[in-house]
């Protein structure tokens, strides 16, 4: 995961589930990504035991650390934020040496291969018209089209980097010179979905069932609603849609080893798979007073 000294408890994922597994009595250690090696066929990394408090002032205590082959771990999670970069790349390599025995959670070969942008498209009926080009020409032509448009970075994260462009805007062709740099990268265009405004909903599932999910919604003069970018969360339920979805994906995570997973729907339409870090365990928590994070660990002991 990212260093500890970063995390914010009142609302990180990765700490909540820390929490659980430490309550229920079992050892948490953390890794800083850039101690993996591979020792002939054995990953090793530096492991840090970490005492994990419900206190937000001082969520972690460091107790040891030390090299380890993290072979003899029962659970290793990917838990790193995006950008998905080089080091990212490599990192899901070295996991991928690990022994059947260990739990990976995600499966890295997926954490690898499916873009979190792109892999929405393994289900076509329900995204939304979507072009991936980093043409300026070809994207200008879909927005004739299309009237209005979404267009994200392929490698965005967080709300980072998208753009709405109008087909009477202004300023267009500069625009999409620098989302795509001039021409050098891939750029994701979507159709415009008005439900936007309403808020998109992040669900969550585990082992291809949802747990449930949050709607996020966008600050007061802004668009986007991605919780970084000045969103706020909200209570929500999954509606018939949702569970078409869910339906829809539930075979296809399992098969390949995406034990959670973040899903975002906007209008009914699957926008983005997040199996990287997907967040929003607390807030789902808070407004449903269950305890899904004992849950969710509940599910890997067995």
């Amino acid at each position: 995961m990212d260093p500890l000294e970063g995390v914010k408890p009142h609302k990180d994922t990765t700490y909540f589930l820390m929490l659980a597994a430490h309550e229920r009595g079992h050892e948490v250690f953390y890794v800083d990504p850039a101690t993996l090696s591979l020792r002939h066929d054995e990953v090793y990394a530096t492991v840090v035991k970490v005492k994990v408090s419900p206190a937000h002032d001082r969520p972690f205590d460091c107790e040891a650390q030390g090299p380890c082959a993290l072979g003899t771990m029962d659970t290793v999670w990917i838990r790193q934020d995006p950008p998905f970069d080089r080091s990212y790349f490599y990192v899901t390599l070295l996991l991928d040496q690990l022994p059947e025995r260990v739990q990976i959670i995600n499966r890295p070969v997926t954490v690898r291969n499916w873009n979190e942008k792109l892999a929405a498209l393994r289900y076509p009926d329900f995204t939304p018209k979507t072009l991936v080009s980093r043409s300026e020409q070809e994207i200008a032509g879909f927005l004739r089209d299309q009237k209005r448009i979404t267009v994200k970075p392929v490698d965005g994260h967080g709300g980072k980097g998208i753009i709405f462009l109008d087909a009477d805007g202004e300023g267009l062709s500069q625009q999409l010179d620098t989302a795509t740099h001039g021409g050098r990268h891939w750029v994701v265009a979507q159709q415009y979905l008005p439900a936007a405004r309403e808020g998109d909903k992040r669900i969550l599932l585990l082992d291809g069932e949802p747990l449930g999910a949050i709607l996020r919604v966008h600050a007061e003069g802004a668009e986007l609603n991605n919780l970084d970018q000045g969103g706020s969360a909200q209570a929500t339920e999954l509606d018939q849609q949702d569970w078409r979805i869910c339906e829809a994906m539930r075979d296809d995570l399992v098969a390949h080893g995406v034990r959670f997973a973040g899903i975002d729907v906007i209008g009914g339409m699957l926008i983005e798979i997040n199996i990287t870090s997907p967040t929003g365990l607390q807030e789902m928590s808070r407004f449903d007073g269950v305890d899904y994070h004992h849950r969710v660990m509940a599910s890997f002991e067995s």
